[in-house]
């Protein structure tokens, strides 16, 4: 189990804990789906046991598996407390070891900042009970903690949009679309820009929340009201154009640039800040998309059992014969590029999701020669790979013995051969105020070979993203108000690093993460870190 995608508006919502039952609307509209939002509250509100928690003197203790135990104090003797464990097992520990335990009362409590007692074991427990009871939002004063339950709940259908449409954070349980709504409704009484933050470990949800905000605008914002059918899912032809397209970004920014790391099977391998803009009526009229921290290396280099950007393999495995002619691909071992040739995604169909991510440009806009083009400079990167230099016998300078990859650059790039090779073996440079050709070394021969591929494959996203923003703002409308939408790039924890992991994107992307945020978050993710170590079997 991976925790903890945190999402912070502004100004502070104070609203106290929620205690009543969902609105009588919801009980209508969504009953079934209602055990996935909250509590039965039978157990908290029971004397008996309330009773046996004061009996007992229940505390926490430290535990090496589970992170922390239940115990109950039998007796205390100066500095060591004898305990005693659920399983009758008897132990002495430290009492600066002992965390306090909360009421019954508390039980999986919707936000922890109401907590008599708190400290780490409580808040692991809280999130933990929750999390079993499929309950995966949970609030921390401000933020929003999000348990990823790796798999869908049915709790993201336009009925439960409108059940949170309007509502104040205290009317709700926690969810997403509570932080969403509040903040959207906070923009439009104050005329204040406002900004949710999703930060976290690499596979704890933060995209897919990312989208939930967007879909969640993309209905209430809508500035098209059309016929809307609720089939359990939000649909697209509910929305305007402008909302389709914004909901299509995501499969081409996805292919483009997330790939599956070693935790994470669709890890973003960037970071993306959304700024949606609205009128003064509080309609969606524009969206802009800015990037950063491209993990550009990852398409010339990944560990064993990761995969490098996902357009790769859906390109290969999913181009019909005749652009696969017209893009001189090959098979997956034939790639140096693909470490480890195809490596799969359980439960992804390359070949489909490459027609999904070219119907998603099609909706977006791109022509056919765009897309065309755009697969071109992708299969140019592969063939790069394939590009290999010999040196010479007398001497250090680099030699290529073979040069069909390069000719096949040079067919997809509409350039001369002859050129291209001359400018990475003997490229010219200026040496005061003469030109002069320098022979290079195989070392930096491949050097250069890599450079370029990354150069181009980062061009190529920046080209697409500025192609997307392109369509999303057609009349560059910058609207009266714009709520910003914070995705970071994931990081990953690792007991043991992989022998051929990058140890500096693995110290960069949590200090890059813990930079971005405050205090309160740095204070908040010590205790999700242990959960979510000391229940990774769950």
């Amino acid at each position: 189990m991976r925790i903890a995608d945190r999402f912070e508006t502004d100004p502070p919502i104070t609203d106290p804990p929620i205690t009543d039952d969902l609105p009588k609307m919801a009980a209508d509209s969504a009953s079934d789906d209602s055990k996935f939002l909250r509590q039965d509250d039978d157990f908290k509100n029971s004397g008996v046991g309330q009773a046996d928690w004061s009996a007992k003197k229940m505390v926490w203790i430290p535990s090496e598996k589970e992170g922390f135990e239940a115990a109950s104090i039998k007796e205390e003797k100066g500095d060591d407390v004898l305990v005693e464990l659920a399983n009758g097992r008897k132990a002495t520990v430290n009492k600066d070891d002992i965390q306090k335990m909360n009421p019954p009362k508390f039980s999986k409590v919707e936000d922890m900042a109401a907590l008599t007692c708190l400290n780490e074991a409580s808040v692991l427990h809280n999130l933990k009970e929750r999390y079993f009871s499929s309950l995966i939002y949970t609030y921390s004063g401000l933020f929003c903690v999000v348990v990823n339950p790796y798999k869908m709940l049915p709790i993201y259908s336009e009925k439960i949009i409108q059940i949170y449409k309007g509502k104040k954070r205290h009317e709700v349980p926690p969810h997403i679309y509570s932080i969403t709504d509040n903040a959207y409704r906070n923009m439009m009484q104050e005329r204040e820009d406002q900004s949710i933050l999703c930060t976290g470990e690499s596979g704890a949800g933060k995209t897919e929340n990312t989208k939930k905000v967007i879909q969640y605008l993309a209905v209430v914002a809508s500035s098209h009201k059309g016929s809307k059918k609720d089939t359990g899912a939000v649909s697209v032809t509910s929305s305007g154009e402008l909302e389709k397209q914004l909901l299509q970004a995501n499969p081409i920014l996805e292919a483009f640039g997330n790939a599956k790391t070693i935790k994470n099977d669709n890890s973003s391998r960037f970071g993306k800040f959304i700024k949606l803009n609205f009128d003064v009526t509080g309609f969606l009229v524009g969206a802009n998309i800015d990037t950063y921290l491209l993990e550009k290396s990852r398409c010339i280099r990944q560990a064993k059992i990761e995969r490098a950007f996902h357009i790769f393999y859906y390109m290969v495995a999913g181009a019909k014969d005749q652009l696969k002619e017209e893009l001189l691909l090959e098979d997956f071992g034939a790639y140096r590029f693909l470490v480890a040739g195809h490596v799969e995604v359980p439960g992804q169909e390359d070949d489909q999701m490459f027609i999904e991510t070219l119907e998603a440009m099609e909706i977006m806009g791109f022509s056919e020669d765009e897309r065309t083009g755009m697969m071109k400079v992708v299969s140019t990167v592969l063939q790069l790979g394939n590009i290999k230099f010999n040196k010479e016998r007398n001497n250090e300078q680099a030699t290529m013995p073979d040069n069909t990859a390069a000719q096949k650059v040079c067919h997809l790039q509409g350039i001369n051969v002859t050129d291209f090779t001359r400018s990475v073996l003997t490229p010219r440079i200026k040496v005061g105020r003469e030109v002069v050709q320098k022979a290079q070394t195989k070392e930096q021969a491949d050097f250069a070979i890599e450079a370029l591929a990354k150069a181009m494959y980062e061009r190529l996203f920046r080209w697409i993203l500025a192609r997307v923003n392109k369509t999303l703002d057609k009349a560059k409308r910058k609207g009266a108000s714009f709520l910003g939408i914070l995705d970071i790039a994931g990081f990953e924890i690792f007991e043991e690093l992989p022998r051929d992991y990058h140890g500096t994107v693995a110290l960069c992307k949590p200090l890059c993460t813990f930079s971005s945020g405050t205090t309160t978050e740095l204070a908040l993710c010590k205790p999700l870190c242990t959960f979510s170590s000391g229940t990774s079997s769950v």
